[in-house]
């Protein structure tokens, strides 16, 4: 009985992983993670939508994110800022109003708000300026 006893104990604290003692086991990670709420990442502004991409791409280029890729056509704009990429969609509501919508590429949204609240409030303090195209 003696042996069982020695063996099942043998068992449980070297063969097991520490399996039994999970209770005493410590998280010790002190890191808290910032989720964005959905409110950041979708603003409604009043301007045309060919205004607001180019609020946008000023926008962008103030912050010194990397522009990977534009599409006037669609309105979507593909950007990098600090070692992650980023979707920016402008679409319009009306004649008056235009929609933009910025979301993380890779669907990982374990990331600092700050930097689409930045490109946000670029646009708002910028949105009476209106840009024109070069011919």
């Amino acid at each position: 009985m003696k042996k069982l006893a020695l063996i099942l104990i043998i068992y449980l604290t070297f063969i097991n992983d520490g399996a039994v003692f999970a209770d005493s086991i410590v998280n010790t990670s002190n890191q808290v993670k910032v989720f964005p709420s959905s409110n950041d990442f979708a603003k409604t502004y009043k301007t045309t939508s060919e205004n607001l991409l180019y609020l946008l791409l000023s926008a962008l280029n103030e912050h010194n994110y990397s522009i990977e890729e534009i599409q006037f056509k669609t309105g979507s704009v593909l950007f990098k800022a600090y070692t992650k990429e980023f979707i920016a969609s402008v679409c319009s509501k009306d004649g008056f109003n235009s929609f933009i919508k910025i979301i993380p590429a890779d669907n990982n949204y374990n990331f600092s708000p700050a930097l689409i609240q930045r490109l946000h409030n670029y646009i708002e303090q910028n949105n009476s300026i209106n840009y024109q195209k070069v011919l």
